[in-house]
């Protein structure tokens, strides 16, 4: 449940250099015009511009090419002196949120949540002192699979090459990334997987409802953890779209990008520019 990818990044400046092609680069601000994006990694990096620009559109955001350190601190350099705020990270210091157990069962005390196996045993208490960052957005659930229907009566000379495709019910679901930095773990909840019985009176029929209350709980219990955008969103019934993902792996990697702003934050004592809705992110 827990891992050991947090790294300092002291250590890196110390003299650790990273490896080749080994660091990636964050942007933290928005961008009106990917262009200037576009022909910084163009020129300084030498990426094809076609790829230049799709990474440029997933400003803000934690662009998804490996470079040389001199290499990306080319492009970072290059990027504030027009003003963009950027940030390179080796990728020993970009967490991967594994391995991350989801949670079912949990109760409530005064002092934090209490995780517990299937038979209620209690397998560890999170303080809510502990809790940094709660990640929580919509994104499409496999439901499963199904076949499309057969008439009842059919005359095949052959097999019939089309009753073996499966198509694949996918419905929104809610997911939480909550992160825990000291000592780093990070813990994962999808709606429809948890029993909801620490709500007790305020459990409802409504999984999505009961997930909507659990994270209320959490923000309201645990006010020094920063809430992503997409979380803000989510519990203050914003547009939809501002809460919404095409996939559980773009929620993660949307978690991820938070996680070192929040770090930087930390490093450097002041904020950097606020990342935005999951829809800037991701055009």
């Amino acid at each position: 449940m827990s891992t050991s990818l947090e790294t300092d990044r002291t250590q890196t400046a110390a003299g650790v250099e990273p490896q080749a092609e080994d660091v990636r680069i964050a942007v933290f601000a928005h961008l009106d015009d990917p262009t200037e994006l576009t022909e910084v990694l163009a020129a300084c990096a030498g990426i094809h511009p076609d790829d230049a620009m799709r990474a440029a559109h997933l400003s803000p955001g934690l662009l998804p090419m490996r470079l040389k350190d001199n290499v990306a601190r080319a492009v970072v350099q290059e990027l504030e002196r027009q003003g963009i705020r950027a940030v390179t990270f080796a990728t020993t210091e970009i967490p991967t949120l594994e391995p991350a157990v989801p949670i079912h069962h949990l109760g409530h005390t005064s002092e934090g949540i209490e995780l517990l196996g299937i038979h209620g045993e209690l397998r560890r208490q999170v303080r809510w002192t502990e809790i940094s960052l709660l990640s929580a957005g919509s994104v499409p659930l496999d439901e499963g699979q199904r076949l499309p229907p057969e008439p009842q009566v059919v005359l095949h000379a052959a097999p019939n090459p089309h009753r073996a495709v499966a198509e694949v019910t996918r419905r929104p679901g809610l997911i939480l990334w909550m992160v825990c930095e000291r000592p780093w773990e990070v813990f994962r909840f999808v709606h429809n997987q948890m029993s909801y019985e620490h709500l007790g009176e305020r459990k409802t029929a409504s999984s999505m409802r009961n997930f909507t209350l659990f994270l209320e709980d959490l923000a309201s219990h645990a006010p020094q953890a920063y809430l992503t955008p997409a979380t803000r969103a989510l519990l203050h019934h914003g547009i939809s779209r501002h809460f919404e993902f095409h996939s559980s792996q773009e929620l993660r990697d949307y978690t991820v990008f938070h996680i070192l702003a929040q770090r930087e934050v930390a490093r450097m004592g002041t904020p950097v520019a606020p990342p935005g809705h999951p829809e800037e992110i991701h055009q």
